[in-house]
C-alpha cells in the first residue's frame, strides 16, 4: 500500500506523476505535425514517381503503335491493282517545293488507313489539335485520330541512294514528336523509324 510521506512541511504521494508543462505538449504537437508532413511528403513523392512511369509508358505505347500502324500502311505504297508500279504516285508530299513534309499521302491498291479499299486508294497523315491523323483523298475528307498528344510529324522520302526524293523514293523516313498531357512536365519524346518500300526495293533489286 502507498502512503503519503511528509517532507519539508508538506504531504506528498509516494509515487507522484509529473504532468506535461505547456512547452512540453507544444513540442509534442510540433513534432508529431512534422513526422505527419514527412510521411504526407513520401506518399505524394511515390505517388508522383508512379504517375510518372504510367505517363511515360503511355507515351512509349503512343509510339509504338503508330509507328507501326503507318510502317504497315507506307510498304504497300505504289502497288497498283495490275501488279505494276507508280512509285511517284506512291508517296505524294503536301508541299512539292519542300524537301520535309509535315503532310503526306499513301497512295496503293488494296486498303487505306480508314479500313477503305478500291483499286487505288490514299491514306493522308497529318497532325492537327495535338493529334496524329490519319484521313482519304475525298472531298471533304473522312479523318480518324490515330494518337493524341502529338506535338509535330516530318516526313522524307529518300532513294536507292540515301538522298530526299519523292518523286524516286524507296523508303520514307518519319519522326514523331509527342509531348506529356497537360499539367505534366514539358518532356517531349521523339521517335524516328523508315519504312522501306516493299515494291521499290523489290523492283530496285529487279534492276540490280
Amino acid at each position: 500500500m502507498n502512503r503519503a510521506r511528509r517532507r519539508d512541511g508538506w504531504w506528498r504521494p509516494a509515487n507522484p506523476q509529473r504532468a506535461f508543462s505547456l512547452v512540453e505538449l507544444l513540442v509534442a504537437m510540433a513534432l508529431g505535425l512534422l513526422l505527419a508532413g514527412a510521411a504526407a511528403g513520401v506518399t505524394l513523392s511515390v505517388r508522383q514517381v508512379s504517375w510518372e512511369q504510367d505517363r511515360v509508358a503511355s507515351l512509349k505505347e503512343n509510339l509504338r503503335f503508330a509507328s507501326e500502324f503507318m510502317i504497315r500502311d507506307i510498304r504497300p505504297a505504289g502497288l497498283l491493282a495490275t501488279g505494276g508500279l507508280d512509285l511517284a504516285a506512291g508517296l505524294e508530299p503536301g508541299d512539292p517545293d519542300q524537301a520535309v513534309q509535315q503532310v503526306f499521302t499513301v497512295r496503293k491498291a488494296g486498303m487505306n488507313c480508314l479500313g477503305q479499299t478500291g483499286t487505288w486508294v490514299a491514306s493522308v497523315y497529318s497532325v492537327a489539335n495535338g493529334q496524329l491523323r490519319c484521313g482519304n483523298d475525298a472531298v471533304p475528307p473522312q479523318v480518324q485520330p490515330l494518337v493524341d498528344h502529338v506535338q509535330s510529324m516530318t516526313a522524307v522520302a529518300l532513294n536507292a541512294d540515301g538522298a530526299p526524293d519523292w518523286n524516286r523514293p524507296v523508303a520514307l523516313r518519319v519522326e514523331l514528336v509527342l509531348r506529356s498531357p497537360e499539367g505534366a512536365p514539358e518532356t517531349p519524346y521523339r521517335l524516328e523509324f523508315v519504312a522501306g518500300l516493299r515494291n521499290a526495293v523489290l523492283e530496285q533489286y529487279s534492276f540490280d
